[in-house]
């Protein structure tokens, strides 16, 4: 019998294979007092190695189109962005104020990236947000590389 390759069998050499990443907030980090990058330190998934969970920040290790999601738990008002290389791609801003309750928001982006470009969750806003994990409630970045 003669092996017939499908699609996607054929990956070259150049190609590191999949890339991608769900990392979740540590219920220790909860309730952030601090503005700039939110460290997701629980790595679910981590194919490529490009995602560290000691800086929060995932390093781009070939180009292409990528998928980005932050899902937040939040308890009043969650304010965070996707960031690219220090910019803003998209922003997510929620508030369950004045009821204050528990609620989940979450936004996504495709972003087109070259080797060695940057990625995170950035936050804004000190002492104001109440993004939170729990046993019950994961808050995550997750990362993929589309193509």
């Amino acid at each position: 019998m003669e092996f017939s390759p499908r699609r996607g069998d054929n990956v070259s050499p150049s190609d590191p294979g999949p890339v991608a990443f769900t990392a979740k907030l540590d219920v220790c980090d909860s309730y952030p007092k601090h503005s700039g990058v939110l460290k997701f330190t629980t790595v679910v998934v981590n194919e490529g190695d490009s995602y560290s969970p000691d800086t929060g920040i995932f390093t781009c290790p070939v180009e292409g189109l990528y998928h980005f999601t932050i899902h937040v738990s939040v308890y009043g008002r969650g304010q965070c962005a996707i960031f690219k290389n220090g910019e803003k791609v998209v922003s997510l801003y929620h508030t369950s104020l004045p009821d204050k309750c528990s609620q989940v928001a979450s936004v996504s982006s495709v972003v087109k990236l070259s080797k060695n470009d940057q990625v995170w969750v950035n936050l804004w806003g000190c002492d104001r947000n109440d993004i939170f994990a729990s046993v019950d409630n994961d808050t995550v970045f997750v990362g993929v590389r589309l193509s």
